[in-house]
């Protein structure tokens, strides 16, 4: 008695329901959605474009390969052949080698079997690193596997954990051809920081491993204006215009062009 019950006003609505009520009976509201969906649609590329850059970061870091390359390993999967060049690389290297016991170096060989396609074909002095510790420990327990089996039949591939960016993998002017096959594109990829001044270390110290007469040759993704951006070297000079052959890649939703470059020690600046 005496109390008022409130009988007949019913629930109140919360503030925020009744804000929403409003907005979404408002003139505006077309406009205020639209603009939630361009606010979305801006974050997910933002963040995408964050992933990309982090890939493309990873992609020169010799953490990021040690951790792919265990997976792979672990999940036993076969090796990669990066650019689809598995029945080519074999021709263009011998387009460049005049006999078979001159030294050929695969700079960053990654898993590629270009070595042992080579040694396949009677060449006699290979050798391959990378900076992968862990791929190359894998690929050296390879070579000693089968050499407890084949004895001294055929020569042994010499496998080096090295960055290439601070030190060369073999001694000065030992190499008569170097092969760098996706190994300046995996430096050069972010196209930002350090990608050009890292690609010149690179190319600095293959030039060191160069014989007088030594060459090199580049398979790439990269473009003439890009790879001449990143990848130009003074003691370098091109022996032919650079050749395009398309070539379908795992991953990629079209066919995409590859780009092979030919170069000769022209000197040692």
């Amino acid at each position: 008695p005496g109390m008022a019950t409130g009988a007949g006003t019913g629930p109140q609505p919360e503030p925020f329901t009744a804000w929403v009520a409003d907005v979404a009976s408002s003139p505006l509201a077309p406009l205020l959605v639209a603009v939630g969906f361009l606010l979305l649609g801006t974050l997910y590329i933002l963040y995408n474009m964050y992933k990309t850059k982090q890939s493309r970061t990873d992609y020169y870091s010799p953490a990021f390969w040690d951790r792919r390359y265990e997976r792979m390993y672990a999940a036993a999967l076969p090796h990669q052949e990066w650019y689809g060049l598995d029945d080519a690389m074999l021709a263009i290297v011998k387009e460049m080698i005049s006999c078979e016991s001159d030294h050929i170096h695969d700079l960053g060989c990654g898993q590629s079997n270009l070595c042992e396609q080579l040694r396949a074909h009677g060449f006699t002095s290979l050798s391959a690193s990378d900076f992968s510790a862990v791929l190359i420990e894998k690929r050296q327990g390879d070579e000693k596997k089968r050499a407890a089996v084949m004895g001294d039949s055929a020569p042994i591939i010499k496998y080096v954990t090295c960055d290439l960016r601070e030190r060369a993998p073999m001694p000065v002017k030992s190499v008569k051809l170097i092969v760098d096959k996706a190994t300046l594109d995996a430096i050069t990829h972010r196209q930002s920081g350090n990608a050009a001044s890292d690609a010149r270390r690179v190319l600095n110290e293959a030039v060191k491993m160069l014989s007088d007469d030594g060459k090199l040759l580049s398979i790439s993704l990269s473009n003439d204006n890009t790879f001449e951006k990143y990848c130009t070297h003074p003691s370098l000079t091109p022996i032919t215009a650079t050749r395009r052959i398309v070539r379908r890649i795992a991953g990629q939703p079209k066919p995409v062009n590859v780009y092979i470059r030919k170069f000769k020690l022209a000197s040692r600046r």
